[in-house]
Order: C-alpha cells, then sequence, then structure tokens
C-alpha cells in the first residue's frame, strides 16, 4: 500500500510549475527523507532517533518495519532497503521526463522501467 501512496505523492509533485528545478528537488528531497524514515524502521539505520516522515503516508512504513524487523534477517532487510532505494531513484528518474515534457528515448525508457514499476521490490518482499 505504502509504494502505491507514495507514487502517488510522487506524481503530484513532479507536475511541472513554473521552475522545473524546484519541482526536482521537491523530489529529491522526498526520496532522501523517506530512504532515512525506511531505514531507520528496517533497523539499519545508526540513528537513535526516528526521523520526521516526509508525507503521512510515510508512515504506513513503520507498521512495515515492525514486522519485517521481527521476520527477516539483517541481510534480507538490507537487500529489501536497497531494492526500495533503486526504485526511488528510477523514479525520479521518470519524474524528470514528466516535469520536462520529454519522452525518454527506447533505450533511457527500459533502463528504468523495471525500476518504476518496484517489481524487484516486491520480489525481495516476496522472499
Amino acid at each position: 500500500m505504502w509504494l502505491f501512496l507514495w507514487d502517488d505523492v510522487v506524481e503530484a509533485t513532479a507536475i511541472p510549475s513554473s521552475s522545473s528545478t524546484t519541482e526536482q528537488n521537491k523530489v529529491a528531497w522526498l526520496h532522501e527523507h523517506a530512504l532515512k524514515y525506511v531505514e531507520f524502521h528496517l533497523g539499519l539505520s545508526d540513528s537513535l532517533t526516528e526521523p520526521e516522515p516526509p508525507t503521512k503516508y510515510c508512515t504506513l512504513f513503520k507498521h512495515a518495519g515492525v514486522a519485517l524487523q521481527a521476520e527477516c534477517t539483517v541481510v534480507e532487510r538490507r537487500r529489501f532497503y536497497e531494492t526500495i532505494r533503486e526504485y526511488m531513484a528510477c523514479v525520479e528518474v521518470e519524474s524528470a521526463y514528466v516535469r520536462e515534457k520529454e519522452l525518454p528515448t527506447v533505450e533511457e525508457y527500459w533502463a528504468h522501467r523495471l525500476g518504476t514499476s518496484s517489481v524487484y521490490t516486491y520480489c525481495a518482499l516476496g522472499e
């Protein structure tokens, strides 16, 4: 559920306005802070303080983190985290095309398409 809502937040942020640089910074900021939040709730962070969730939807991940920490090894949780990080990086690339009102080349599209579909994230979760 969190991934679906996350995608909606990024798409809403990526809608072009007067300054594409500002929009790009918003998406990058969302990703950076969400990754800190996810990392903390997966028990992978060195921080002892819970980061602020960048959106109200990010708080959904807190509940998943409890279950994942109870049921998964550190290696499994790290792999899951890395797939989320890759997903967000690919979504950031995709949102740049939306912002700039450009279409990627076929090669550019396929370079990040599987990442934006969160297939790898679901596969890691399925393990």
